[in-house]
């Protein structure tokens, strides 16, 4: 067995390429994803900001006018009288931000308002579809509009603090309580579990079908099964080699997740992490049972294939059932059920997320490694037994 491990390991060391496949591109792919998605919306969202909103205005009362004057806010404001479902249509094609409708007479309205009239209503319109739109929906809607309805009501009450109950945090410099390291593991414990569930069986799926089914296709496992060795030798130093070689990429590529962290969060990103050593202890040891799982379930299907292609079909629908399960910890609110822990590889990503956030309980962490192990070892056993059965090692 030690002989068999020492060999894979060896093969594997000994080429350059193998080495930067395994260990380095993971990591490169995943921290360039991620700082392109990222400088992507950035660039997106500074795009958006400088761009000057087209906005159409009926009705346009003189007040509104003056006050647009005095605002700080750029974009261009254009009159429009008859030809409005000409605008819409503009707006509907993005060939133009926002239309906004006065009454007639608003002024006046506003002016001559008495107890049991009418409120005047401005009315809005955009195309939430075109970003160019919705910004300038929020620029007007939500914040132009609300200063100028403060600015008439100054005109109407005078002084706004005698009809102002109550105000909400506006001096209030605390009203964030929260860890910050904690706060910052749980934003990472959305992502690392599905990255890492990803590199693993990826990292371990490119490896583990050409160790058996590779050396099938090529010959050289009929040569390996005559020699004097036990043939559970050969399948457990051929699993343990995997399981070390996907730990140790899935190992690094945490560790630059975590150090490239800020980066990889964008320009607005606050996102500092450091985990303790009690921390690191249990993702390590969950690191290597999650490693043991994968290798053993590639080395299963792998045993079965006759080729290199064949073995990748089989075990592509299982790393797809694998993505799914990763995937959901990414959308996954509160606290999670104590039988959510049972299911296999979904509790191994929800036990990263709680070392991450510091939410997990030892009970949590003992059954998820417990199950891992002891579907590890059953599916070892079955693949020894499989490695001793003639029809299968010479199909």
């Amino acid at each position: 067995m030690k002989g068999i491990f020492r060999k894979e390991i060896f093969r594997i060391f000994k080429d350059k390429k193998m080495i930067f496949s395994i260990f380095l591109l993971p990591v490169v792919m995943m921290i360039g994803i991620m700082v392109l998605v990222n400088s992507l919306a950035d660039g997106m969202m500074a795009n958006i900001e400088s761009h000057i909103p087209t906005v159409y205005v009926e009705n346009l009362p003189e007040s509104f006018n003056n006050f647009v004057k005095t605002n700080s806010a750029k974009f261009d404001l254009l009159e429009v009288e008859n030809n409005v479902q000409e605008v819409k249509e503009k707006i509907f094609n993005g060939e133009a931000d926002l239309l906004v409708e006065f009454p007639k007479d608003f002024d006046g309205e506003i002016a001559n308002f008495a107890d049991g009239s009418t409120i005047p209503q401005i009315k809005t319109f955009y195309n939430p579809s075109v970003e160019y739109s919705a910004e300038a929906y929020w620029l007007i809607s939500e914040q132009m509009l609300e200063e100028y309805r403060q600015e008439l009501l100054v005109e109407r009450f005078g002084n706004l603090e005698n009809i102002t109950v109550f105000t909400v945090n506006s001096d209030n410099q605390e009203v964030i309580i929260q860890d910050e390291a904690k706060a910052s593991g749980r934003e990472l414990g959305r992502m690392l579990p599905y990255f890492i569930t990803i590199l693993l069986f990826a990292g371990a799926m490119g490896i583990g079908t050409d160790m058996v089914a590779g050396e099938k296709e090529r010959g050289t496992m009929a040569s390996l099964l005559m020699t004097p060795i036990k043939r559970s030798s050969i399948a457990l130093g051929k699993v343990f080699a995997l399981m070390s070689l996907a730990g140790l990429s899935a190992i690094i590529s945490v560790v630059a997740m975590v150090f490239f962290m800020p980066m990889m969060g964008g320009s607005g990103s606050t996102l500092e992490m450091s985990l303790t050593l009690q921390q690191m202890m249990l993702i390590g040891v969950l690191l290597i049972a999650i490693s043991f799982l994968y290798s053993t379930i590639i080395a299963l299907l792998s045993v079965f294939a006759k080729t290199t292609k064949e073995a990748t079909t089989y075990v592509m629908p299982v790393y797809m059932l694998i993505l799914v399960l990763g995937m959901m910890t990414m959308f996954s609110m509160g606290e999670p059920s104590e039988q959510l822990f049972l299911v296999p590889i979904y509790n191994t990503a929800l036990v990263l997320q709680g070392i991450l956030t510091q939410e997990v309980t030892m009970f949590q962490y003992g059954i998820t490694l417990g199950i891992t192990v002891s579907i590890s070892v059953l599916l070892i056993g079955v693949i020894v037994k499989a490695f001793n059965s003639e029809k299968v090692m010479s199909a």
